[in-house]
């Protein structure tokens, strides 16, 4: 990321670079050929501009799957741990009890193999009513948020930071905020996008659509137009709705031919297929 914003900085440079020259061309001296050189510059800051934006995502993409494989390495490990413990516990009880030793075992925490964490005791009903204190209520005065690059910077990776760290419902709450407070920003449509994925990731599938939907008609320019075509064709196939799937899926195929995006449009209507959806 870093180099990508040293490479932003590069561009404005440039940027400045064209009006210097656009107000120091001598009036009536080459005219001509001076605004076909300020144009080919504008359309070079610009192409360069796009590229910074695409990176960026597809940078996103890959951090974001990164996490996803660290999570899943972590629950394998801590399942096999599990049953590893579990295998040596029952070797040890078989040999107690060949043996002729009444073998008496600690009572233990149940433990959760996903998280590897003790499940907590389920206690009995509590028969007498317990005093409660109530907590102040917060000030929910708003605030007016002042909507500088910095701070819309700061608030996208808050809340990116969460999508990382697998916290769901807080990235999706930062994305949200960030899309009531920076809707003219340059990474409003990567907001909307993630906030999408937050809610597919954890099967709210119905507003997930609305997300994703929501990208590719409110930013029709934007790189992650693609991706939520794809998205769009998976979360219809999550809600069994077959027809709008398919018709998702063929239109990234057209759209991107021969891209990582049709490629894998394509190997979910082949599931679509064996499966006789259509």
């Amino acid at each position: 990321m870093y180099h990508f914003k040293r490479f932003s900085s590069a561009i404005n440079v440039m940027a400045s670079l064209v009006l210097a020259i656009l107000f120091s061309v001598p009036a009536g001296a080459q005219e001509s050929a001076a605004n076909e050189q300020l144009m080919s510059l504008t359309t070079q800051v610009q192409q360069l501009q796009d590229q910074v934006r695409v990176l960026t995502g597809k940078l996103e993409d890959q951090s974001f799957q990164l996490e996803n494989l660290k999570r899943k390495q972590r629950d394998q490990y801590l399942d096999l741990d599990q049953r590893i413990s579990e295998i040596t516990s029952q070797k040890s009880t078989m040999n107690a009890d060949e043996g002729g030793a009444q073998v008496t075992r600690p009572e233990t925490q149940p433990v959760d193999r996903n998280s590897g964490a003790e499940v907590p005791e389920v206690r009995p009903a509590m028969t007498s009513k317990s005093a409660v204190t109530a907590l102040p209520q917060p000030d929910v005065a708003e605030h007016e948020t002042i909507s500088t690059p910095v701070t819309e910077q700061a608030a996208y990776d808050k809340a990116f930071q969460a999508l990382k760290e697998l916290r769901y419902a807080d990235a999706a709450e930062g994305f949200q905020d960030f899309l009531k407070n920076h809707p003219n920003s340059e990474y409003a449509d990567n907001a909307q996008y993630w906030l999408g994925e937050s809610y597919y990731v954890t099967r709210n599938y119905d507003i997930a659509l609305e997300a994703f939907e929501k990208l590719v008609s409110k930013f029709p320019d934007s790189p992650k137009v693609g991706d939520s075509l794809l998205k769009i064709g998976y979360t219809h196939y999550e809600l069994k709705q077959w027809d709008q799937a398919r018709a998702a899926l063929e239109q990234v195929q057209q759209q991107y031919p021969g891209t990582p995006l049709a490629r894998l449009a394509e190997s979910r209507l082949r599931s679509m297929r064996l499966e006789g959806h259509y």
